[in-house]
């Protein structure tokens, strides 16, 4: 591989993992003849600095500035409060800039918590419209330094820059930490989360492969980036979201660039040998849930996904499990009705899983901390035999797969 790695620059990157050619995953169709473009995905490990990177990503402009059903409103965050205290805990706010800000349901929070000046930059032009019925001044664009710049000449240097969710999005990460360091006032707080992949490579779980994450972090990755980018850490979170979840507060770091960060360390020589690891624990993880799923249905089991959000469709494309099951449900009304991309499974309300009394193996495709509420719920609209089994970490999907056995032993 000739491109160096996006985050440290070293020129050794090791490809890791193929996986088959995918659609944009929230780009739901309407009838399940819809044509639609597939995208190579690939991963490719960096053996300096453990980043996991796709280095061949598809245009932003392809993925960001038409309607998508992935807003932030619709995604309950157990954590958000946790985070909001992170933030407050040394300091108030009289500005605050977020990039990728969604819908503007975090920059509302922060109004919430008393910064009066709250501005966001989203490139989306139907989130970014819903943040500005908030009363936000949204800038719609990638994030550049220009447009960096523009918002400096409105407010000035911002005492708060958040981006939540982002970076993992991020191709340059040279110049998205050069938009940080342009908007961020010299003794700001930067406070940045994103989705932490190392359960996932313990487990060799594919849901989190989204064609939109570009960079797969850590947190000696992360740690590694901040110190590199001439920031340090001051607060340091994880929370159970998604796949799991990240958080740091940091400031600038002044002795930076007279204390180069270093590389090979420990910490991230052990995310190298687990990323290297990874291929076969996937392809066994695959291998052996295809065996499972082939069997339950082979014993007149209805097999249903719920949830059809990114990591559903990602966890059953990636998987090459789209024949295995029979139709998907979903709580969210606007994508009842439609089909997923990729595998093209009818998505149908929840109360469609009463219709019938065969035994039922509902694969979960929720976060996990939405897990329990599910399944609970699965097992309360009917009296069938049913197992509820997740896809997805940091639950350990290899155990949660094996719950099959004894089902379908019963």
């Amino acid at each position: 591989m000739n491109k160096p790695c996006r985050l440290c620059g070293e020129d050794k990157l090791e490809p890791l993992y193929t996986f088959p050619d995918r659609p944009i995953a929230h780009r739901l169709l309407n009838a399940p003849t819809d044509s639609e473009p597939t995208f190579p995905m690939a991963f490719h490990l960096c053996p300096s600095c453990g980043l996991i990177q796709v280095v061949e990503p598809i245009n932003p402009e392809e993925l960001y500035t038409s309607f998508n059903y992935n807003f932030s409103s619709w995604k309950p965050e157990p954590h958000l409060d946790l985070e909001l205290d992170m933030v407050f805990a040394n300091r108030s706010f009289k500005t605050a800039i977020e990039i990728g800000c969604n819908d503007g349901s975090f920059l509302a929070k922060l109004r919430d918590r008393g910064i009066p000046n709250c501005t966001g930059i989203e490139p989306n032009p139907v989130s970014g419209g819903l943040a500005r019925e908030k009363g936000f001044d949204v800038h719609q664009s990638m994030v550049t330094v220009d447009i960096c710049n523009k918002a400096i000449e409105k407010n000035g240097k911002f005492d708060l820059v958040v981006s939540r969710q982002v970076i993992e999005h991020v191709p340059d990460l040279a110049e998205y930490f050069a938009c940080i360091q342009t908007l961020l006032a010299d003794d700001g707080v930067l406070f940045l989360d994103m989705p932490d992949y190392e359960p996932s490579l313990k487990t060799g779980d594919c849901s989190v492969a989204w064609e939109e994450h570009v960079s797969y972090f850590s947190k000696p990755t992360l740690d590694f980036a901040l110190r590199r980018n001439g920031f340090k850490l001051i607060d340091y979170g994880w929370y159970d979201f998604s796949s799991g979840c990240l958080a740091v507060v940091a400031v600038r770091d002044t002795e930076a660039a007279a204390r180069p960060a270093p590389a090979n360390d420990a910490d991230v020589a052990a995310i190298v040998s687990l990323a290297r690891d990874y291929p076969s624990k996937a392809d066994q993880y695959k291998q052996t849930l295809r065996k499972r799923l082939s069997q339950a249905r082979a014993e007149g089991a209805d097999v249903v996904l719920y949830g059809v959000g990114v990591r559903g469709s990602c966890a059953v494309n990636g998987l090459d499990i789209g024949d295995l099951i029979d139709f998907a449900v979903d709580d969210q009304p606007e994508r009842q009705g439609k089909f997923m991309a990729g595998c093209r499974l009818e998505i149908r309300p929840t109360a469609t899983l009463t219709q019938s009394e065969k035994p039922l193996v509902c694969l979960l495709a929720v976060n996990n901390e939405n897990d329990d509420i599910v399944s609970r719920k699965v097992y309360d609209l009917s009296d069938r035999q049913a197992i509820c089994v997740s896809l997805c970490s940091p639950t350990d999907v290899n155990a949660e797969s094996a719950k099959l056995d004894a089902f379908l032993n019963t």
